[in-house]
This record gives structure tokens, sequence and C-alpha cells, in this order.
């Protein structure tokens, strides 16, 4: 299993996390961002007139690269954390696979918190139909009985200016929410692995706060990316 990226305790691995997360050992933590449900990517991807154009709400965006999650999807990955992590598991999603994450976290014996919001105005809005925009992400966060204590931590994140429109890929996550987790959700010196890369905005959070971590990511090109982003980050650091 040859690593595509490697350089200064970040690792990326390209290929399907299934195969891969077997073969790594135990981290510390997971923080990670798979996709969310059809719901969510219908919303997205819907437009009256097409993502070359306008929709109804002068949004402009291109459709989302990579396919929904399901619930067994939901089973599956939640099966993998828990095989690979001592630690906290952190996974961002909607509202409807919040309760499926929980469900399966408390199934395998986690320490389930409420979900958290990732609360950013205009973030997520809506091309066309009736009702509220969707300008929240659902952190669900979960650990160990057995973990050590670690104090109270924040109890959601609110999108802080310049943070809106800041993400390389889209459906990706800003920078500076990554930094605020990994910060809160791990130590220096801490392993983190994020199974559901995408660009590495969750590793380049790790390297800027001291820790290692790991990336899995099944779109070569996305490595190809994220890679980039690292060495340009190392050459600039």
């Amino acid at each position: 299993m040859k690593p595509y990226y490697e350089h200064a305790g970040i690792t990326i691995f390209h290929g399907r996390c299934e195969d891969i997360l077997p073969g790594l050992g135990i981290v510390d933590h997971v923080i990670t961002d798979p996709p969310f449900s059809e719901r969510t990517h219908k919303g997205h991807n819907a437009s009256a007139s097409g993502h070359a154009g306008e929709g109804k709400d002068t949004a402009k965006r291109s459709a989302l690269s990579y396919s929904p999650f399901t619930e067994a999807d939901c089973s599956a990955a939640v099966g993998r954390f828990i095989a690979a992590c001592s630690g906290w598991i952190v996974a961002m999603t909607d509202h409807s696979l919040a309760p499926v994450y929980c469900r399966e976290l408390e199934a395998a014996g986690r320490y389930v918190f409420a979900p958290l919001p990732y609360f950013a105005p205009g973030s997520t809005v809506r091309l066309s139909g009736d009702g509220p925009c969707s300008w929240t992400t659902w952190l669900i966060v979960a650990r160990t009985a057995a973990q050590s204590k670690w104090g109270t931590l924040p109890g959601g994140y609110v999108a802080r200016p310049g943070w809106i429109g800041q993400t390389e890929r889209m459906g990706g996550k800003p920078t500076g929410l990554l930094r605020c987790i990994v910060a809160d959700y791990s130590r220096e010196g801490d392993l983190i692995l994020d199974p559901y890369m995408g660009y590495g905005t969750t590793l380049l959070a790790a390297k800027e706060l001291g820790r290692k971590a790991i990336g899995v990511e099944i779109d070569e090109a996305a490595c190809e990316i994220a890679a980039k982003r690292l060495l340009q980050e190392v050459l600039e650091f």
C-alpha cells in the first residue's frame, strides 16, 4: 500500500477507504466530511435553468462531482471509523443522515453528543422552490466511554468573515472551520484520519496545528489537488 503523497507526518492514500483503512492501524481521531444524503444532493443540483445559468435566487454553482450517501453507506462508514479510531469521531452531515450516524455510533458503544451546528448564512442557497434555505451542516461527535475528559468544548460553530466561498471544492468546508474542529478535537502530535479527504482541507488544518494526518480519497484528481495544496503550504510555511 504505497502512499500517493507523504511529507512531514501527512500522508495521502488514493483508493477506497474500505480497502485502505484495514492496513493503517489505529489512529487517534477521525475528522471527516463524507457525502451528504440524496435529498441534499438533489436540492443542490436542482435548477430550473441549469448550472450554466442563474437559478431563481441568482446563485451560480456547479453540480456535485460525487455520489450521495445512503443509510447503508453511513452504517458501513461508522463501522470503519470505529475499527480505525481510539478517540474522537467527528463526521459532518445533513439533517437527513444525522440520526443514522447517531444510531450507528450508539449501537457500536460510543458516547454520542447532540449534533452540533455549523451555521453559515448564505452558504447553501436554494436554487428553486419554496421554503427556508439550508444554512446548517451538522457535526456528529462521539467518543469512547473510557476516553479521558477534555473539558467543555464549543457547542457549535458560526461562519466567520471570509469563510463562505473559501472552499476549494464544491461541497467542501472552509479551512477556518477545520482549524477550529481540529483544535477542539485533537491535541498536538495526535494522528487524525480523514477517510473522505476531498481536497485535503482537514490535512492542511492538521499540519498547521502540529498534528499528523492520514487522508484517503477515491478520486485521483482530488488527491493531486490535495498534494499540491499541501506542498504549497510546506513551501510557504
